[in-house]
């Protein structure tokens, strides 16, 4: 079934009581800043492991790099794969997905820290987007979310944006996809909202590449770096929040998971600068 952002998201609002001064992080209280290796120049693919530990994909390289929070630095080097354009990635609790801009799938399941266990499959999805790189477990629905980054190739939906789902279960995407972005509602709501954007272009392009589900509200998080935008949505598709994100500390946010407790990890792309890691904890 489709879902499409409500074009009544102010109404919406008001019920809920969830506004645009209601956002649940304040970025100007970073808790932690951690400069990453240069190996991770283009990290794109966060997850959370426990409270400790989290893993992440870069660009070029067939590896799930395992980064200890605590000290601050990668504790492990898992290869999947030789090269490739690997983008999303998620963590079950079991098995850890990797998501190649294609539309493959990669699938490690029993995979373990030091990556010494486990098997390894891949699915072919038929996505109608060139482009793939968000990849989100939801552990109510026993799916995963992939957010298509470029516009679907279908006629008249270049205004769309789409977010699909993969059912763990039978191993299968789904026909329709779980959400659909209108940029056309998104334009409104930031007109609407005097929100001031970080960048120069009169109309964003939103192109979702990262997306992960809040542990404690459920809400769907989903960043676009080309715009320095980060996107919230519920369960049902309803906007709820956009946050402007300053490219001084969002130079090119790539990748976005939360840790069990609510708190917020984001990691930047170097862009000219250095890969970074950085934590907020939950108002």
């Amino acid at each position: 079934m489709k879902i499409k952002l409500s074009i009544i998201f102010t109404l919406f609002i008001a019920l809920t009581g969830f506004s645009q001064s209601a956002f649940p992080y304040d970025f100007s209280k970073m808790e932690k800043r951690i400069i990453l290796p240069a190996v991770l120049n283009e990290v794109s693919g966060l997850t959370d492991i426990d409270l400790q530990y989290v893993a992440c994909v870069q660009d070029e390289f067939g590896t799930v790099f395992v980064h200890d929070l605590q000290a601050g630095k990668i504790v492990a080097t898992n290869r999947f794969d030789n090269q490739g354009d690997f983008e999303g990635l998620t963590y079950t609790g079991n098995a850890i997905y990797i998501l190649r801009s294609d539309g493959r799938l990669t699938e490690w399941s029993d995979f373990s820290i030091n990556g010494n266990s486990g098997k390894i499959n891949n699915y072919k999805l038929s996505l109608p987007t060139s482009d793939n790189e968000g990849l989100a477990f939801d552990p109510d629905h026993n799916r995963l979310l992939i957010s298509g980054k470029n516009k679907p190739d279908i006629k008249n939906k270049k205004n769309e944006r789409y977010i699909y789902e993969f059912d763990i279960s039978t191993k299968k995407l789904q026909d329709e996809p779980a959400f659909i972005l209108d940029l056309d509602e998104l334009e409104n709501y930031i007109t609407e909202n005097n929100l001031e954007l970080f960048t120069a272009k009169k109309k964003i392009n939103f192109s979702p590449a990262s997306l992960a589900i809040h542990p404690v509200t459920k809400h769907i998080y989903i960043i676009s770096a080309r715009d320095f935008l980060l996107l919230v949505i519920d369960q049902k598709g309803d906007l709820l929040y956009i946050e402007a994100l300053n490219p001084e500390l969002f130079p090119q946010a790539e990748g976005i998971t939360f840790l069990k407790n609510g708190t917020m990890i984001i990691t930047n792309e170097a862009n000219s600068g250095v890969p970074s890691l950085l934590t907020f904890e939950m108002l």
